[in-house]
């Protein structure tokens, strides 16, 4: 694309959507490039419209230039899913498309613009007493709806509830040259919203997509009543057998939230992290915006008190359980007991605690306790192959064992509950390096401020690149499915070949020239 060219289609788009909502600079080209792990190219320039509208009318203008779009939610994606391929290509980002449109506390249900955050969904749905089934990730203060129903996500109610896609009824979803369609509970001409199943599950082929069949504008997802009553658990664990039995157990059950376990590389990080001083600031950022001194006490002394129960514990469990009714929280946790049985001891639930007295918090797990680089593979099994994987992750990290200890990196394990069936298992890396502008961009001054600053690390970089490849392959070969493919994960190779041919079908006709975020599910 020539500069003339480039200067009349930055002159249209000004237009549509205003000249602050159009970003050309150097700056923000880079941190659009980048996300919490990699990078990509700079892109031409970045949009943010702020209605539906205003989205159809820029890709209207993008269309006729043959360029590539790439869509950006909340922007926490770590397998290159919004970040450039080709360095002609346009971001849009989708957080203006912010507004709740409907909460339907009747036929339980919520319509949404994809660009609401999980925190902001919460809030809302909170003053009605109502929740969605999965409602969030942790990192849910940033994160949003549209862009865990593209990438998939797991973490609060998964466990019970399953992954985000399982929430959800009907979406619209946008083309390239501005085509709307509406699917799901959205497809028939007249009703509400309110039911999924009618006919073939088209949108089912648009949630988890990674963005690469169209840009998500507008979801619908059910909601149930909010727990009145909660309860906490908390175990130590000696080997990773006892613990997944226990998982597995506890799953099937169907009775817990959260799920969710942590090795002891991770226990290390937590307790070694800071000390006193840390606990008290991360107590006062979970209550800063109530500011009440005993709630204060209070996750001063649970945060004292986790570090003390992870010391020396292999594994550690956490569960939370919700319910209506007293009655409802005793036999659940009973349920909880029974299934964990005496292969666990008994913790005091500090993590659990700490997480739902505020779950939607600043995203600071990007960045190590001190300030290292972190990312993370992932695949979920089902509970009967979950230690047959950890063990293969084990040899991947036993295989580089000398060489993670020349340049300090550091490796550990989370694992958490996917509905009744399934676990998923998180290796995670931490490793001395220079932080990047995405970073010091999406975390508070006043945390990175607390941070040891590392010098370039290249070496490091490069074998923990490495070590992610041999992850994946691992994954692959053992049959694991992924959230978040993004450019990272050998999707298709993961098909079979008429399943595979299906796909690529379904990319011709929606997207036949490659331009939705292209490079996402293997189509280049």
């Amino acid at each position: 694309m020539n500069d003339v060219a480039h200067g009349d289609l930055l002159r249209d788009l000004r237009r549509i959507v205003g000249d602050q909502y159009v970003l050309a600079d150097q700056a923000n080209r880079e941190f659009f490039s980048q996300d919490v792990y990699s990078h990509g190219e700079l892109p031409l320039a970045i949009i943010q419209p702020g209605t539906q509208a205003e989205l159809m009318e820029a890709l209207r203008a993008i269309h006729p230039w043959q360029i590539g779009v790439a869509i950006r939610g909340g922007g926490m994606s770590y397998t290159g899913g919004y970040v450039p391929q080709k360095a002609d290509e346009i971001s849009v980002d989708l957080r203006r498309l912010n507004r709740i449109i409907c909460v339907n506390t009747q036929d339980m249900y919520v319509t949404v613009e994809c660009g609401v955050t999980w925190k902001q969904l919460d809030d809302a749905l909170k003053v009605v007493d109502r929740r969605t089934p999965y409602w969030g990730p942790l990192s849910g203060l940033v994160s949003t709806v549209g862009g865990a129903l593209s990438q998939g996500s797991v973490f609060l109610g998964s466990a019970q509830y399953g992954p985000v896609a399982e929430s959800c009824i009907g979406l619209e979803v946008m083309l390239l040259d501005g085509t709307v369609l509406p699917l799901g509970s959205h497809a028939t001409s007249r009703g509400p919203p309110f039911m999924r199943n009618y006919g073939p599950d088209l949108m089912g082929m648009f949630l988890s997509d990674c963005g690469a069949f169209g840009i998500k504008t507008c979801a619908t997802l059910r909601t149930i009543p909010r727990a009145r009553e909660n309860a906490h658990l908390s175990f130590a664990f000696s080997n990773e057998k006892e613990l997944l039995d226990a998982m597995g157990r506890i799953g099937r059950l169907g009775v817990a939230s959260e799920c969710f376990a942590l090795n002891s590389s991770l226990h290390d990080l937590i307790t070694k992290a800071n000390g006193l001083s840390s606990d008290i600031k991360f107590a006062i950022q979970l209550l800063k915006a109530g500011g009440v001194v005993s709630g204060l006490r209070l996750a001063i002394g649970l945060a004292i008190a986790g570090r003390k129960s992870l010391r020396r514990v292999p594994f550690s469990l956490h569960v939370s359980v919700d319910g209506q009714t007293g009655s409802e929280i005793r036999l659940k946790t009973f349920q909880v007991k029974s299934a964990v049985g005496g292969h666990g001891r008994r913790m005091e639930p500090s993590i659990p605690r700490i997480i739902r007295m505020q779950p939607f918090t600043e995203p600071t797990g990007m960045l190590g306790p001190n300030g290292e680089r972190w990312t993370n593979v992932h695949g979920i099994v089902p509970h009967s192959g979950a230690r047959e994987m950890l063990v293969a992750c084990d040899d991947v990290f036993k295989q580089h064992d000398a060489d993670m200890r020349r340049l300090k990196i550091v490796s550990g394990y989370l694992m958490c509950a996917v509905g009744l069936g399934s676990i998923l298992v998180e290796p995670v890396l931490f490793w001395p390096d220079a932080r990047e502008l995405f970073h010091d961009r999406v975390l508070p001054a006043t945390y990175r401020a607390g941070l040891q600053m590392f010098p370039a690390n290249p070496d490091a970089r490069q074998e923990v690149a490495k070590i992610r490849a041999e992850l994946a392959h691992a994954f692959l070969t053992h049959g694991a499915a992924h959230f978040q493919i993004g450019k990272f994960y050998d999707y298709q190779g993961a098909l079979r070949p008429t399943s595979r041919e299906l796909l690529r079908s379904i990319k011709r006709l929606v997207d036949p020239e490659t331009r939705i975020n292209p490079g996402n599910l293997g189509f280049d």
